[in-house]
């Protein structure tokens, strides 16, 4: 390959910083030399470090500290010298040392608006599409037992699949911090056996206990959580009557994210599969907004509409996140579902008022349609939402490095993917923690160790002894660097049963249609910026045109010729071109 300038991408960087009215950074990276004796110095930018009051320097993280004391690779120990980027001014720093050359030999590309692909076009960084196969056993190993990952690891360079970066991955998908939630003590309280029509019995068992709440609901669909759309709109029917009943005038039952959409499926996504926007099912492309699924998501969301179980302001809420629509009413008691936070399950907005009283929220999956549109709109399961996977960031390896601290870090990177290294990025055990007496996890107390592994039903559970929504656990594991194998499955979080059950719901189905990194990393920089342009006029139309069309104006999504007007109108967003662009990049991976 014929290598460009690189002063070419030097003015990119510089002028892109100084437009931005960046500084540049006072740390910069320069080139690396060897520790003493024999260690491998290696140099490593991240954009972000740990909570002062832990530590000063990421370099006296516990786990680095313990690697550095303990472990050879290739024959080498390494010592790590960090460069955090200063809060705020993350993609600056990363820009403005790409541009000058005082780039570090490790560099986390979470906050780059520069490619891998453009990096190694300008000879910054290291191809390792031989190295990696070659020195990273564990690595690999994990990529081949979850193919799901694997395109991951690939950027197309000239039509050839290379491996410029190396990704952090977690062994299972982590656990969703919202979802649908709804009012499960007025279903209880104010519904009927759909079957029997005997009104439910519920309450807590005890009085003193929050979590000792019991009922037997039992939806249609005979299961006792909502499956289908036929659940939620029986659902509908029995907040409405719980409003009346206590005088809420100003409630509703569901308020969609403003948009009258997700562009990552969720609600819409039980209507056939798929998403509003661009997917991927069974190798081609789907731009999810022209299909018949979408429209029967459309047909069900105006019905809602028209009963007046959605909130009529719903398009109002421009400010608000789609995990958090109108949240002071949801706190109010004076909604009977909504996509929410962990913090609004349970009795969590239980404020001992009128509204709220005695209230308990159960979480909900993405329910199944089973009345709109026609049989492929139908009993599909869901298969595109917001969830995370089990890719994480990435790093790049810098010419900064030569052979022998490239392979000493591939090594060491693939350790990280042993089941001994997987177990210590997430902390010390007892044994470790006594064989160095860590100064950090002395002065948390942590002197059992940060877990400790307990068996619970045949199998081998992970306990934490300390809460894991402190800033110290992150600081206390090894949080910040890349690439590593993040253990989530077989983790006691200390989850009470109702998040249990709420996070169960939430990921009950798994993203399988969403593009996945590889397809996106093998779009060129020229196509990433047509779709950019593209988009740009593209949702701005469905912006003045969704919301409206659930209202019953604007195209009349219940009239074919209407519809066929707002496909054709679609089309000239040039929305068939980032189908097109995208479509290449599938077959490109495919390859």
């Amino acid at each position: 390959m014929k290598r460009k300038s690189k002063s070419n991408l030097f003015r990119k960087l510089v002028a892109a910083t100084m437009a931005a009215g960046c500084i540049i950074s006072l740390a910069a990276c320069g080139n690396s030399d060897s520790g003493g004796g024999d260690a491998l110095t290696i140099t490593y930018w991240s954009p972000r470090g740990e909570d002062a009051s832990h530590y000063s320097e990421y370099e006296e993280n516990p786990i680095i500290k313990y690697i550095e004391g303990n472990y050879t690779f290739n024959d080498k120990k390494l010592h790590f010298d960090f460069f955090i980027a200063p809060p705020g001014s993350e993609s600056e720093d990363f820009a403005t040392l790409i541009g000058t050359g005082d780039y570090c030999d490790v560099m986390d590309m979470s906050m780059s608006a520069t490619t891998p692909v453009e990096l190694y076009e300008e000879d910054i960084i290291w191809d390792l599409t031989a190295l990696v196969p070659e020195n990273m056993p564990n690595y690999m190993a994990f990529l081949e037992a979850n193919p799901e990952c694997e395109s991951s690891i690939y950027n197309i360079v000239d039509g050839e699949k290379k491996i410029l970066q190396l990704r952090g991955f977690t062994d299972e998908i982590q656990d969703s911090f919202q979802g649908f939630c709804y009012r499960r003590d007025w279903i209880a309280k104010y519904g009927t056996n759909p079957q029997t029509g005997e009104a439910f019995s519920y309450g807590f068992t005890d009085a003193d206990d929050s979590e000792s709440w019991e009922d037997d609901v039992v939806f249609p669909s005979g299961a006792d959580e909502p499956i289908y759309i036929s659940d939620w709109e029986w659902m509908f029917e029995i907040f409405e009557k719980a409003m009346e009943e206590q005088g809420i005038s100003d409630g509703y039952c569901y308020s969609p994210y403003y948009l009258g959409y997700m562009q990552t499926g969720d609600l819409a996504t039980g209507f056939g599969g798929g998403a509003p926007y661009w997917y991927e099912d069974n190798g081609i492309c789907i731009n999810g907004v022209t299909t018949d699924n979408f429209r029967a998501y459309l047909q069900c969301m105006n019905t809602w509409y028209q009963k007046g179980w959605i909130d009529s302001n719903f398009a109002e809420h421009t400010g608000d996140m789609f995990f958090a629509v109108d949240p002071a009413k949801v706190f109010q008691g004076k909604v009977g579902l909504w996509q929410g936070r962990t913090s609004t399950v349970g009795t969590q907005i239980d404020a001992d008022d009128a509204y709220t009283d005695g209230a308990v929220v159960y979480g909900c999956r993405q329910p199944i349609n089973d009345i709109y549109g026609g049989p492929e709109q139908q009993n599909t399961e869901p298969n595109h939402m917001y969830q995370f996977s089990k890719v994480r960031t990435s790093v790049v390896l810098t010419k900064k490095m030569d052979e022998e601290k490239v392979l000493a870090f591939l090594k060491f990177a693939d350790f990280m993917f042993s089941e001994e290294g997987m177990l210590l990025r997430g902390g010390l055990n007892k044994e470790q923690y006594e064989s160095c007496q860590d100064e950090f996890y002395t002065r948390l107390g942590l002197t059992e160790g940060l877990y400790s592994v307990v068996e619970e039903d045949g199998r081998k559970i992970i306990k934490y002894n300390i809460d894991t929504a402190d800033t110290a656990y992150n600081a206390a594991t090894l949080d910040r660097m890349q690439p590593v194998l993040q253990k989530v499955s077989d983790v006691d979080k200390g989850y009470d049963r109702y998040l249990k059950q709420a996070i169960g719901s939430w990921d009950y189905y798994k993203n399988t249609a969403a593009l996945s990194d590889g397809v996106l990393n093998a779009v060129s920089v020229e196509d990433a910026k047509s779709i950019t342009k593209i988009r740009a006029n593209y949702d701005q139309f469905l912006a003045r045109t969704i919301a409206p069309m659930i209202k019953g104006s604007g195209y009349d999504i219940w009239d074919d010729a209407s519809w066929e007007q707002f496909i054709n109108d679609v089309d000239k967003y040039q929305a068939g071109t980032v189908t097109e662009i995208y479509q290449k990049a599938i077959d490109l991976m495919a390859q």
